[in-house]
């Protein structure tokens, strides 16, 4: 009879445990979700324990194991230096990323959000709001403050202050750094890959950034902007005029338009202009950057939205355009 090794009930039990922490520490290398690079506000209050805040994290959808994220902290002396305040954080931030952000100083006092498709003016009133800024300081610091180091501007800054979430201070706000930090923002959103594919197109990123900010005026969806993406594009190389309502919103800072707006002399009237407005008309977000870079094809040459339902209600003649009108408008 042979006898089998056995490996002692201790060794083993010590291997698992081993294992297990090893498995959770190693989740704080690796993001929830790389691709969900939506802003959390995550405040930790005086006194929290790590565990308190590990477990806050977890239920935040942050980090994967309180355990790791309180044993990663004990084993590098950093229980101490979580400091309370509040932070932006992201799904897409790895447990280490977070960790370093929450060992270095609370991001201040003000929560400021500039939502996708802000303009500069917008964004001017929202700080002025705020007691930031004295109304108009934001606007003329976009003509007159010198930002020729961002060599991807094209001499103007409309379409390329990058919306976020931030959280500011009314002792140390900078107008000029605050703008700096939005184009350092639009700099880190678009790619190499992105620059190579615009080209590969034969676009400029003028180009791209004027048509992201009307899809992102134009529609909401992300089926919806690719496909209103390939109209703009096409409508342009056929040297249709776009006939876009946002176009005149923008010119004249009305929501709704008039029939005397629809006439007005302006190259930003893409009703009675071909081609591109001057400059973009927002500051789109990511999801119509990325929609003006990779549109959808198909067959339609024209799109509206529907009143009731807010549907992009589709036509490939002009014919079926104005019977769209008819019925939904």
């Amino acid at each position: 009879m042979k006898l089998r090794k056995l490996i002692p009930t201790t060794l083993l039990g010590g291997i698992i445990i081993f294992g297990l922490h090893a498995n959770a520490v190693n989740s704080l290398n690796r993001a929830i979700d790389i691709s969900d690079t939506g802003n959390i506000i995550f405040e930790v209050q005086t006194g929290q324990t790590a565990s308190e805040i590990g477990d806050t994290l977890k239920i935040s959808g942050l980090i994967k194991s309180p355990y790791a994220f309180s044993k990663y902290l004990e084993k590098n002396d950093l229980d101490s230096e979580i400091q309370a305040g509040k932070f932006i954080l992201s799904p897409s931030m790895t447990g280490i990323e977070i960790i370093g952000t929450l060992t270095g100083e609370s991001t201040g006092e003000i929560v400021f959000t500039i939502p996708e498709g802000y303009t500069i003016k917008d964004i001017d009133e929202k700080l002025a709001e705020e007691g930031l800024i004295q109304s108009g300081d934001f606007i003329a610091c976009t003509e007159t403050c010198d930002f020729s180091d961002y060599e991807f501007l094209p001499g103007y800054l409309e379409g390329y202050l990058f919306p976020n979430t931030f959280f500011l201070s009314k002792d140390t706000f900078s107008t000029e750094g605050f703008i700096r930090q939005l184009l350092t923002n639009f700099e880190s959103k678009i790619t190499d890959q992105m620059l190579t594919d615009i080209e590969s197109d034969d676009r400029t990123l003028e180009e791209t950034m004027i048509v992201a900010s009307m899809i992102e005026k134009e529609v909401v969806t992300e089926k919806d902007r690719k496909m209103v993406s390939d109209i703009i594009w096409r409508r342009l190389d056929a040297g249709w005029m776009l006939g876009m309502c946002s176009t005149i919103n923008y010119l004249t800072g009305n929501s709704d338009i008039t029939e005397e707006d629809l006439q007005i002399d302006s190259p930003y009237n893409t009703r009675i202009y071909a081609g591109l407005p001057p400059t973009p008309i927002s500051n789109p977000g990511l999801a119509s950057i990325t929609a003006a870079i990779y549109p959808e094809t198909n067959e339609y040459w024209f799109y509206l939205t529907a009143t009731e339902t807010g549907k992009t209600i589709y036509a490939v003649t002009n014919e079926e355009h104005e019977a769209n009108k008819e019925r939904y408008l």
